[in-house]
């Protein structure tokens, strides 16, 4: 299985280190035992160097005290020299003590020395016996036939050991030597481990740094590409978008750019403009649908998600906005909503808006107007003209009441059969009236014949027309009850006529 990069680097910093430690100890028991070599060059060779030209110095001193006793003409001479003399034999058992403890040769070259030493004290005392009794010839002859015989070869023996010391000398120092280049090359060796696996470590970092630096080009790359999206001011007016938008509504980046504040959102009312800047300016997320026209007319709808984004101190400092074509969906629905005969809204969708726009017309404190309309004896037509040319008519009187209701919150609806619906908002009763009278009106001036109706030798329409107010309290049922009473009243009275329900009976 494939090493991630995670586990790549986890490897080569777990060998680095490793190798760390390993020169670390490495180079800790270099120098212990460079400091221990730099010890028995101190301990032993010079030590024991030191020690025994000590002991032949002090023998030599030795040998003039013993001449000077032969020499000696009083007792206080003899006296002061055979002290000096036990100084100096103190002196040199004292070397033989530190060479016995330092000394790294054979020990058998020490005992053979130090035997030799302590083998002529009694020939000293001998010597200095003779001397106290006057004998000073035979004294003198005996110190002249052994003292040279004696310094001689007890040099001899102490040369050994300094001889032995000096070869331990230089070994110490070529160990030393030898240590030195050793641990200077695996030092180099280590170092050259560790830079290898440094480059290493920077080589991986480096070549997947350059994968995800190339996989996440692509994958901003299939974003901008794909994905519909823009960024936002404080005035919603955008500072950025992706390709994938530009596309959609055939404008370049920079048409975008140069679009007025609020552009996406220019459908919008400023009711519902100020509820989505309350939302987003509070830091919370906000969701909804927009409309927008592109260069050929065609329209579009998005489905717009807005995410604001924040600096470290949680400070917004733009908007996010992700949108999603969803244009067929709302084409579905809008022939859900829409009666197929005529392209009015239906029944299901008067429900749907007739208790919405109650609340905004209350809202804008407006008067909300709703008219039923019947087509006159429309039965009869149907009997005598056909079923066909019935539809004709259908889609006539359809499309005078598009016509007479173009504002964005004006509805027309196909209530069912002959019977249709306008829902409209104005300022005063008078402008309501007007409205359905002109509607009427405009109607029988098509001057379609209807050799069946009672009221005109055309088709004409009744309407029942109820105002609501921003005190009323009834409910969609009890305002559409009454408006068909109104409705009811026009027919009574000979029809072709609009008549307002009077809410005081």
């Amino acid at each position: 299985m494939e090493i991630n990069m995670k586990n790549k680097v986890l490897l080569s910093f777990s060998i680095t280190i490793l190798l760390l430690i390993i020169l670390g100890i490495n180079s800790i028991n270099k120098m212990s035992y460079l400091a221990s070599i730099s010890q028995k060059l101190y301990d032993h060779p010079y030590t024991v160097t030191s020690a025994t030209k000590t002991i032949q110095s002090k023998i030599n001193e030795m040998e003039v005290h013993m001449q000077k006793i032969v020499k000696s003409t009083t007792n206080n001479e003899i006296t002061m020299h055979s002290q000096h003399l036990n100084i100096l034999s103190n002196e040199i058992n004292h070397q033989f003590n530190i060479i016995f403890e330092r000394y790294l040769g054979d020990k058998m070259d020490i005992t053979d020395s130090y035997e030799y030493f302590l083998k002529q004290e009694p020939l000293r005392k001998n010597i200095i016996q003779l001397i106290k009794n006057k004998k000073i010839v035979k004294a003198s002859t005996l110190l002249n036939d052994t003292q040279a015989n004696y310094a001689f070869i007890l040099n001899k023996k102490v040369v050994k050991l300094v001889k032995h010391a000096q070869n331990k000398a230089r070994y110490f120092n070529e160990e030393a030597i030898k240590s030195k280049e050793e641990s200077l090359l695996f030092f180099i060796l280590t170092l050259t481990a560790i830079v290898i696996s440094i480059l290493i470590i920077l080589y991986i970092l480096m070549k997947n740094i350059a994968k995800i630096d190339r996989d996440t080009k692509q994958h901003f790359h299939l974003l901008d590409q794909n994905i519909m999206s823009v960024s936002l001011d404080d005035n919603l007016k955008i500072t950025t978008a992706s390709h994938a938008l530009s596309r959609q509504l055939h404008m370049s980046l920079d048409e975008l750019k140069m679009t007025p504040s609020n552009w996406l959102f220019k459908d919008y009312d400023k009711n519902n403009i100020n509820d989505l800047y309350q939302v987003i300016q509070s830091g919370k997320n906000w969701h909804g649908e927009i409309k927008i026209t592109n260069i050929y007319n065609e329209i579009i709808w998005l489905k717009s998600d807005i995410y604001p984004q924040f600096d470290d101190d949680f400070e917004i400092t733009e908007y996010s906005n992700i949108l999603t074509d969803i244009t067929d969906r709302k084409e579905l629905e809008e022939l859900s909503k829409k009666d197929g005969l005529t392209g009015l809204n239906n029944r299901r969708e008067f429900d749907n808006v007739f208790p919405n726009q109650i609340s905004v017309s209350k809202r804008n404190k407006e008067l909300l107007a709703f008219v039923i309309i019947d087509i006159d004896h429309f039965k009869q037509y149907n009997d005598n003209y056909g079923h066909q040319e019935g539809d004709v008519v259908i889609k006539k009187v359809a499309s005078i009441l598009k016509e007479s209701l173009k504002r964005p919150l004006d509805y027309s609806f196909r209530l069912g059969g002959e019977e249709f619906g306008m829902v409209y908002a104005v300022s005063t009763q008078e402008n309501a009236l007007s409205i359905a009278v002109k509607v009427k009106d405009t109607i029988e001036n098509e001057k379609i014949k209807h050799s069946g109706n009672s009221a005109s030798n055309y088709i004409t329409i009744s309407s029942g027309l109820y105002i609501v107010d921003i005190n009323d309290t009834s409910s969609v049922d009890e305002i559409y009850k009454k408006a068909d009473e109104a409705l009811y009243i026009s027919k009574e009275n000979g029809r072709n006529k609009v008549t307002v329900y009077k809410k005081n009976g």
